[in-house]
């Protein structure tokens, strides 16, 4: 590995373990969901989830209410956010339990759940 790309690779996780707060392991919540890395993943999520359901009812982000990061071979993320539909009314959103899993080493990232919450827990 290059001197370079080394040093930004250590300073990348240093920024994301500061941003977040996490020891490696084990889950810790995130404190910022408003981050754009948070923001970022979300997206990513909902976007998958799009794509797999061949955009037949498609849903935007609305917002990132809370999640948990994992540091491990990667970086996972658990995140509650709320969606609407593309198109229709529906303001308030619904609310979605999220888990994705990037491989930063690969450039890689993997949906690993995306299901809608009980309305009960909003």
């Amino acid at each position: 590995m290059k001197p370079i790309t080394f040093l930004v690779a250590i300073t990348t996780v240093a920024v994301i373990l500061s941003t977040v707060g996490a020891m490696p392991g084990g889950w810790q919540p995130i404190k910022n969901t408003n981050d754009e890395r948070v923001k970022m993943v979300a997206q990513y999520a909902v976007y998958v989830y799009n794509f797999k359901n061949d955009y037949k009812y498609p849903l935007r982000l609305v917002n990132v209410r809370s999640g948990q990061v994992q540091f491990v071979n990667g970086v996972n993320y658990r995140l509650i956010i709320t969606v609407a539909p593309t198109y229709g009314l529906d303001s308030e959103g619904i609310v979605y339990g999220t888990e994705v899993s990037v491989s930063p080493n690969r450039n890689t990232a993997g949906l690993k759940y995306f299901a809608p919450i009980n309305k009960g827990l909003n």
